[in-house]
């Protein structure tokens, strides 16, 4: 990377040859239009990516718009390929950008493989609860180096010195710990301290029991609407794999699991980079469920090994395609098709098949335990009784979530559903539907008062491994269908702010090979464990039967767990629950793919 005083002489010299190139048409009679608009090329890192409002972020020349008119083209080996503004990545540092005289871009050139080395991670508030902050404060055990590339101004804290940072009407002030101001900005602030040491948020509360964060590589700052700040970590891929890991899976689950964990970690998060989700925001992933965990538990040896004994090592489908890493808590005995769990992009559901993650059973057949249970998935009584069983064994038994039954009297049934599903309705109208007129479902607002008084409940679909996808309501008010298991289990959750119960609603657990439920019982649970489950009617009560915790497709942590103890590596693991792909390494990602015969 050239330097910011390199950059300016490239710019001027550019700026005096073309004056030149002005001053030898006018005497020589040559016509200037041509000449009038100056063009100049940067190479910078790429800050923010803003598609629908058409800018560029650059790391030295800030915000740049695009043209009406442009071009993306990639050299990888000497050939060219057409390339599109998604091939354009955030944070990539081989990008050159040429501008006209209107300081818009007219050309982008991707120079060679995007190699995927960092990590941009969006630090969320305390309990992940948005992006948006009111006060930051940094502080590191070597000092801070921070920056206003843009402006050129610069600040560097004492060891341990907390530097506060907030936001008026767009300007970030950077305030010393004695309360003078260092600078203040418009621009991105970038902070760094020394390799050896991490950099502390101190405004913000992380794990259990609470503590204060510290992070890896760099940060930067950025201020939004409202007064607020938002941050960013950019950190080396695995050694933001060091933070996610343990946050995802504890240490306990032993090491061919976490190594699995770290596979499917690393895969998942690639999967969110090449997405562009945040991209105009300038980063890759929140550090929050939305994503993956990250530092939500201190790093550990054990995790670290993991990661590091796993380095670079990613799956791709047979088809050639980054696998989406999907993983969960605990299955029941079968896990979940993707395409019976969420809807494609395009709002279809179910969606397209995807080969490498698709329903299994993961329950030992209690007549031969070197082969696995198949049963009826859409028979709702072989359901109902293959929950309802405590003795079953699996790749899952040990966890107390392989089975669970909760009990809700019809009110409290009724009293969860009436508060919830008009809010499921305003999240994903698609797929909350109210039977019309024609005896057809169609999407229309939920009533105020909800379904009104609870009259029957049934499943008219199940997924291959049993999970429901269609559930039907009947209530005073009209027939309800919800589809797609989160919304069915954020419709009906069992706690008593929902349910408006006197007492508390329990949540009964049992491990597989059991003979009853425990006595650890859980109370008052935020949504349903899974859609894995059935349920017994009467007058009185709704009892519900389930197995499993989480969303069922990808990867069960709790299995990947009992398989590694039992001694099956960590790739024997990952095939066992991403059927059909293969491990390779990180560099495949970024590398062209032609689109045609367009290689020159």
């Amino acid at each position: 990377m050239f330097t910011k005083q390199v950059r300016k002489f490239i710019s001027v010299l550019s700026i005096t040859f073309i004056i030149s190139g002005l001053f030898f048409s006018f005497f020589s009679g040559q016509s200037t239009a041509s000449a009038a608009k100056p063009q100049m090329t940067f190479t910078e890192k790429i800050m923010a990516k803003d598609t629908a409002n058409r800018t560029l972020e650059l790391e030295y020349q800030g915000k740049l718009k695009l043209a009406e008119e442009y071009k993306v083209s990639q050299w990888v080996d000497g050939k060219q390929y057409i390339k599109s503004l998604s091939d354009v990545r955030v944070g990539a540092e081989n990008i050159t950008v040429k501008v006209n005289g209107e300081q818009e871009i007219i050309k982008v050139t991707i120079n060679g493989v995007t190699p995927v080395e960092n990590m941009r991670v969006g630090i969320m508030t305390t309990n992940f609860a948005t992006m948006d902050h009111s006060q930051i404060q940094l502080s590191s055990p070597t000092g801070l180096k921070i920056a206003d590339k843009l402006g050129e101004q610069t600040y560097e804290s004492a060891a341990n010195e907390i530097v506060t940072f907030t936001s008026t009407d767009g300007t970030v002030s950077v305030v010393k710990a004695d309360g003078t101001e260092a600078f203040s900005t418009k621009n991105r602030v970038y902070i760094s301290t020394d390799e050896s040491s991490k950099i502390k948020v101190e405004t913000i509360k992380r794990g259990s029991p609470l503590y204060t964060p510290a992070y890896r590589g760099t940060f930067e700052l950025t201020s939004v609407k409202g007064n607020k700040l938002q941050l960013i970590n950019e950190v080396d891929l695995e050694e933001y794999l060091y933070q996610v890991v343990p946050s995802e899976m504890p240490s306990s689950f032993g090491l061919n699991a976490l190594k699995a964990q770290a596979v499917a970690a690393r895969t998942y998060a690639l999967g969110d980079y090449l997405s562009d989700r945040f991209a105009k925001d300038g980063y890759f992933v929140l550090d929050s469920v939305m994503s993956q965990v990250y530092n939500n538990s201190p790093e550990n040896a054990l995790t670290t090994q993991a990661v590091q004994e796993t380095a670079g090592k990613i799956m791709y489908g047979v088809d050639g395609s980054l696998v989406d890493a999907r993983y969960y808590s605990t299955s029941g005995g079968f896990g979940a098709s993707k395409h019976q769990v969420w809807a494609d992009a395009d709002g279809s559901f179910p969606g397209q098949v995807v080969p490498y993650l698709v329903s299994q059973s993961f329950t030992f057949d209690p007549n031969d335990s070197t082969k696995m249970l198949n049963i009826d998935t859409q028979n709702e009584q072989e359901v109902l009784d293959f929950y309802k069983n405590l003795s079953y064994r699996g790749y899952d038994d040990t966890s107390l979530y392989f089975r669970w039954k909760i009990t809700l009297t019809k009110t409290e049934l009724q009293n969860t559903i009436n508060k919830n599903l008009a809010p499921r309705y305003a999240a994903d109208p698609k797929f909350v539907l109210t039977k019309n007129e024609a005896g057809e479902f169609v999407s229309k607002p939920i009533p105020a008062q909800g379904i009104g008084e609870f009259r029957d409940m049934y499943v008219t679909k199940r997924g291959d491994g049993g999970n429901i996808m269609e559930l039907v309501i009947e209530g005073s008010t009209g027939t309800y269908k919800i589809l797609k298991e989160y919304n069915i289990r954020f419709t009906i959750r069992p706690n008593r702010a929902d349910t408006g119960s006197a007492n508390d609603i329990i949540i009964y657990r049992a491990a597989g090979g059991s003979t009853d439920y425990t006595n650890t019982a859980l109370k008052n649970g935020s949504i349903l464990n899974s859609a894995f489950f059935s349920f017994e009617k009467d007058d009185e009560k709704v009892v519900f039967y389930g197995g499993g915790n989480g969303h069922g497709a990808g990867m069960s942590q709790y299995g990947a767990s009992q398989l590694g103890l039992a001694g099956v590596s960590y790739d024997k693991i990952l095939t066992s629950y991403y059927p059909n792909m293969n491990l390779t390494d990180v560099s495949v990602v970024g590398a062209p793919t032609p689109r045609g015969n367009n290689a020159k």
